[in-house]
Parts: structure tokens; C-alpha cells; sequence
């Protein structure tokens, strides 16, 4: 096999391409796809470090509102402090960079509509429910100044869990809930979710017309689509929308995490002949730091925050970090969860500090968002191999954050 087509040998046992101590390519490996395609095995949990890196941006998140929500913005993390974006702005890179990965692999095994619909309703829609029915009963009972049949009969109520369960409409506050925090927010970390759909329809409806069919047009698709969402991340940089709120500021979530989710899907075509190495990773943080306060960070964090989970995926091979790729993934159950517990602690323990918001609210996160796995998600997957006029069952591992 040549060198220059496959990289080194380590390359090639790192993907699961070559067979150690015979120096020859796995002929098991390379049956049923090529170098020019895809390698769906790297999707699999036990040949990347995904759960790990879910359960570390999961965690970031936290980190972050951590000064953020005792303080009302007045404390930030120390990302902030050095490149005026937070640890939960990389970490939502990172999940739309690995949902990018997997959900275009996903369409390339399956390539149906309402097979892919189905399953990523299964991931996300039951999780979210769950929570959504916990938390208002919950900080109904508990939180909210009115008096629970006020709190049950008031619009708010009813608009905030419709509002949130649509995923697109998101409404962040609850009649009398949090009214006395810095931030009055229920769960505001419920705004990518819409972000995420859009990705999901995109790459639905694009398939659909046969546009992800052959290799050079998803190529041709996704370059572009990245080309695009970085010139226009420049120019709305400019435009001063990337603190702003407004419409312009939304625009520019979408093509940030766009990008991100593009970048995904360009490694899953790419990615066998991408070498991933560790002085890449030091300087692409380096090139970051050097850009943070001009219209170009953005594009180049993407780069470098898609380039560095690929690091992190596929090359840590240890014993250290094998154990997680067996782990439960209760990434998406932290991330729902975890908002609305450091709020509640805000609440329950006026003057919080950072350092106790985040480590009380992680212990008791992580109890739910196991609960949420092992009783609502878990479950909830299975599901999809018994409605065959769907969904047909899949192999190996399609969850995204």
C-alpha cells in the first residue's frame, strides 16, 4: 500500500487499516470500502474516544456557567478571559463537529429519510421531554413564587414547555422561577438544539434530492458550504453580530455551528488522509490565540476546535482513556440537565461562589443525566429496530451530543 496514499503505518493502525506485525493492510477493513471513502468503523464506540470528548464539552458547559450564573455575567471562565469566547462556546463546536462526523456516516450507511428522521427523533425528542415534564414539576413546586395551581394554570407555564419541546421556539423563563437570580433563565442552554435541527433537515433534505449520493458531490457540497459560512463569519464579525442578541447574531450561531457541523462532515471524507498530530493541535491553538480579537478568529477556532477533536478521537490509545469508549454516554443528559440545577443552586445558596456552583451543580447533574440515560435514552434507542417500516436497524454507533 502506498505511503503517500495512506500515511504511515501508525496512520494505518490508528484507523483500523492495517494489520500489526504483518506490515500489509487489513483485507477485512478494506472489503467493503476504499481510501477514497468514509471509514464507518471509526464511528464505532470502541475505535474513538467520542464519549469521552461529549462528557468533556458537557463539562466545559458547566465549567462555564459556573461564573457566569451566580454573577450575572459579571465573572466569565478563563477562555473568556484570554480569547473573549467562552469554554461553552468551544464545547458547542465540538458537539456539532462530532454530530457533523457521525450524521453524515449515518446517511452514508443509511440513506434514508425516514430512517435518519426516526432516529435522530429517538435521540434527542425523548431525553428532552423527560427533562422538560422534571424541571417544571420541580421548580414549579420548589422555586416559583406563585402558588402551584397559579403555576400550573398560567400561560407562561404552558408556553415555555410547548415553547421548548418544539426545539425551534425555545422559551427561556418560567412564571416566578429564578425571578430573584442574576439571570432569570430556566434552562438557556436549550438554543443550539434549533441550531442542531437545521443541520439534521439539511443534510435530510439534501439527501433526499440525491445530493450526498456520490462522493465528489458531497465533497463538492461541503467545501463550499464551509467556504461559505467562514466568509460570512468574517463578514458578520465585522458587522459587530458576533456578542449581539438580534436576528444578525442568530445568523451567526447558524453559520458558526454550520461550519462546525460541515467541518464534521468533511473529516468523514476526508479524514484518511488528514494526519493528525499533536504539534498540529499546539499550533492551531497558537495561530488561535494570535487571531482572537480580529474578524478571522472565528473560521480559524472552528478549524482548529474540529481539527483537535479528530486529534482527540482517533490518537489517545491508552489504557487511560480505552475504559471510556464502553462508558454510558450522559453527555446530552448533562447538557439538558445542568442549567436549571446551577440555576436552583443560585437560588437555594445566595452568594454561590464559581468554585461550588460548579462542582455541586456537576455531582448532582451527573445523577440525573444518568437516570436520563439509563431510563429514557438508553430505552428510547432501542426502539428503532421495531418499527422496520421506518427504520431500518443500524449498525454501530450514530448517537450525536
Amino acid at each position: 500500500m502506498s505511503a503517500d496514499l495512506a500515511g504511515t503505518k501508525e496512520e494505518l493502525e490508528r484507523r483500523g487499516l492495517f494489520i500489526r506485525g504483518l506490515g500489509v493492510a487489513d483485507p477485512r477493513a478494506s472489503s467493503s470500502m476504499d481510501l477514497t471513502t468514509p471509514t464507518r468503523e471509526r464511528a464505532t464506540p470502541s475505535r474513538n474516544n467520542f464519549t469521552a470528548l461529549r462528557f468533556i464539552a458537557a463539562t466545559l458547559v458547566i465549567v462555564s456557567h459556573g461564573f457566569e450564573l451566580p454573577t450575572g455575567l459579571a465573572q466569565r471562565d478563563w477562555a473568556h478571559a484570554v480569547t473573549g469566547r467562552a469554554f461553552s462556546w468551544y464545547a458547542v463546536d465540538l458537539f456539532f463537529v462530532i454530530s457533523g462526523y457521525l450524521i453524515f456516516i449515518s446517511w452514508e450507511r443509511n440513506p434514508s429519510v425516514k430512517s435518519f428522521s426516526w432516529a435522530r427523533f429517538l435521540r434527542i425528542m425523548p431525553g428532552l421531554f423527560v427533562m422538560l415534564v422534571v424541571t417544571v414539576a420541580i421548580l414549579g413546586t420548589a422555586f416559583s413564587k406563585l402558588a402551584i395551581i397559579d403555576f400550573i394554570a398560567s400561560a407562561l407555564t404552558f408556553k415555555y414547555f410547548v415553547g421548548c419541546l418544539s426545539i425551534i421556539f425555545v422559551n427561556y423563563e418560567l412564571p416566578g422561577v429564578f425571578s430573584l437570580n442574576p439571570i432569570h433563565a430556566v434552562n438557556g442552554s436549550l438554543w443550539t438544539l434549533r441550531y442542531e435541527i437545521v443541520c439534521y433537515f439539511s443534510v435530510a433534505a439534501a439527501g433526499s434530492i440525491g445530493a450526498l449520493s456520490l462522493p465528489y458531490m458531497r465533497r463538492t457540497a461541503l467545501v463550499i458550504g464551509i467556504l461559505g459560512t467562514s466568509a460570512a463569519l468574517i463578514w458578520l464579525d465585522v458587522m459587530g453580530a458576533g456578542n449581539s442578541n438580534d436576528r444578525l447574531g442568530m445568523v451567526y450561531e447558524l453559520a458558526r455551528l454550520a461550519m462546525c457541523f460541515q467541518l464534521g462532515g468533511l473529516y468523514a471524507e476526508f479524514g484518511v488522509w488528514v494526519p493528525l498530530r499533536s504539534v498540529f493541535v499546539v499550533g492551531l491553538v497558537l495561530l488561535l490565540l494570535i487571531v482572537a480579537d480580529t474578524p478571522i478568529f472565528t473560521p480559524i477556532a472552528n478549524f482548529a476546535t474540529a481539527y483537535a477533536a479528530f486529534w482527540f478521537a482517533f490518537v489517545p490509545n491508552g489504557k487511560w482513556i480505552k475504559w471510556t469508549r464502553w462508558a454510558p454516554d450522559y453527555s446530552y443528559g448533562i447538557y439538558i440537565y445542568a442549567f436549571p440545577i446551577q440555576q436552583a443552586l443560585v437560588s437555594l445558596v445566595p452568594g454561590i461562589s464559581p468554585k461550588y456552583n460548579i462542582i455541586l451543580g456537576f455531582c448532582t447533574t451527573l445523577l440525573f443525566a444518568g437516570v436520563s440515560w439509563h431510563l429514557v435514552e438508553k430505552p428510547a434507542l432501542f426502539l428503532k429496530r421495531y418499527v422496520p417500516r421506518l427504520a431500518k436497524p443500524e449498525g454501530g454507533s450514530l448517537l450525536c451530543k
